[in-house]
């Protein structure tokens, strides 16, 4: 009725609306500011022409390469004119850009936040979980091995993933961790704390029905404030996970340490060494084993970053992949003035400087260097923290090369991996950071996304206005 009573009425309401809806559709269909166009293939191959290719495996990089993708999986890489592309393969033209692999984390934490900033101690949620996931993929980390502060929950995660269920980054985990016994109990910490030898061992043996990937443990007494696990219950830690076939990665500070667990058994280092110089003495034992050593040297300057608001604070890069009320709580006067008072903040200052002396001599050592953050801890926020870790790792005396093999072909060897990812060769995954600028040139161009690609296709990436990274120079 009211459609003819106002003819003129009822037409101008129905064009605008059918305006709005085509800009509506238009906008949704449009890719947003810093993303790549999704690639209309249609079950065709893909091929990547013109980029620069560094693929994680140290040998120099091709330029003018060719990238070739058949569904998830790479079918062939190297110099243009020397690999076939398919007559029917969709073709890309990525010239002036560079390649690298996904980065892989080996130190990382899943569901202990809800924000970045703030503790969901107490709330660990698979909703929670597959968001971080998501969080480190769109910075270009597509894998990520959780480091013992798991709940079970975590298995059935990961049971999930592998069924297709959730995406993000691959997760790799230790479930829950071990710990000293200090006859305190904490409701929202489910990591064990065998108080003997016997104990011990038959807490593995339990974790082990989850079959962990690997299994953490913690050997530090906080800088003098609390205990460490006594040698007797590491040592059997260590002997009943290598008769159920798991590998052990301790955290640790201190040298000492750090050889009484070499001797034990120890397949890996989760942190730097940062008490004192390293000595040949453990330069030795690591190489004849094969033990690595993840440096987490940003883990270390996150300790007293925002008591004095360190400049990458301020990057772009940085921000934009902040949830909402992150960047208020870590700049608010009650959270600078709490790291300011730190009675240690000198120490981690110095344990900082230590960790990068005694990450450069170990590598010119040959001993296998590792990439890690410690990232998803409150305050340690997964995604930029592992880009800083790159360029953390170069100020300490690696080369832009070194620090990305660490970071990729490394890392996915130690995880089992090496023949399904972390490198760009023929049948692993197609995963990939596509630059626009050359990290070997400055390990900060890896900052400068274009593309995040996961099995194969292009992921929701984080997207920046500008992509300077003076921001975060220090």
């Amino acid at each position: 009725m009211k459609a003819a009573k106002y003819p003129y009425r009822f037409a101008v309401r129905t064009a605008f609306l059918t305006a709005f809806l085509v800009m509506l559709i238009v906008c949704m269909a449009c890719p947003r500011a810093g993303a790549q166009a999704p690639v209309q293939t249609n079950g065709r191959s893909v091929a990547l022409k013109g980029a620069r290719l560094i693929d994680g495996t140290g040998r120099p990089p091709i330029e003018n390469s060719v990238l070739v993708i058949a569904g998830s999986q790479i079918v062939a890489a190297g110099k243009a004119g020397a690999v076939s592309i398919p007559k029917d393969a969709v073709v890309q033209d990525v010239s002036g850009k560079t390649i690298i692999p996904a980065i892989v984390n080996l130190h990382g934490h899943l569901g202990l936040s809800n924000n970045g900033a703030d503790s969901a101690a107490g709330h660990y949620t698979e909703e929670n979980v597959a968001r971080q996931l998501n969080k480190y993929l769109s910075y270009g980390v597509a894998t990520v091995a959780s480091f013992g502060q798991d709940e079970d929950l975590v298995f059935s995660i990961r049971a999930d993933q592998h069924a297709g269920k959730i995406g993000g980054s691959r997760l790799f985990t230790a479930g829950r961790g071990f710990l000293e016994y200090t006859g305190k109990s904490n409701p929202a910490d489910h990591r064990y704390r065998p108080q003997n030898s016997e104990e011990a061992r038959a807490d593995v043996r339990e974790l082990a029905t989850h079959h962990p990937d690997y299994l953490k443990m913690w050997v530090d007494d906080g800088l003098g404030h609390g205990t460490k696990i006594k040698p007797d219950i590491y040592r059997a830690i260590i002997d009943e996970a290598h008769k159920q076939h798991i590998r052990v990665f301790a955290h640790e500070y201190y040298l000492a340490d750090a050889k009484s667990l070499l001797a034990a058994g120890l397949d890996g280092f989760a942190h730097s060494i940062r008490d004192q110089a390293v000595d040949s003495e453990l330069i030795m034992a690591m190489k004849a084993r094969g033990v690595f050593l993840i440096p987490t040297l940003v883990r270390d300057e996150t300790l007293f970053a925002y008591a004095d608001n360190v400049k990458w604070i301020d990057d772009p890069f940085f921000q934009s992949g902040l949830e909402p009320g992150a960047l208020t709580m870590i700049r608010s006067p009650q959270t600078v003035e709490k790291f300011r008072q730190d009675p240690d903040i000198a120490k981690y200052r110095a344990g900082l400087e230590m960790a990068k002396k005694n990450l450069k001599r170990l590598s010119d050592a040959g001993v296998k260097i590792a990439f890690g953050t410690d990232s998803g801890i409150p305050g340690r926020f997964p995604g930029y923290l592992e880009h800083r870790e790159l360029q953390l790792m170069v100020e300490a005396g690696l080369t832009p090369m070194q620090a990305i093999v660490a970071a990729t072909g490394t890392n996915a060897g130690i995880l089992g991996g090496a023949k399904q990812f972390g490198t760009l060769q023929a049948g692993r995954a197609a995963e990939f950071i596509v630059l626009d600028a050359n990290p070997l040139d400055d390990i900060r161009n890896t900052e400068k996304l274009s593309a995040v690609w996961q099995a194969g296709k292009p992921v929701p990436a984080v997207s920046v206005k500008s992509t300077t990274t003076s921001a975060s120079r220090q």
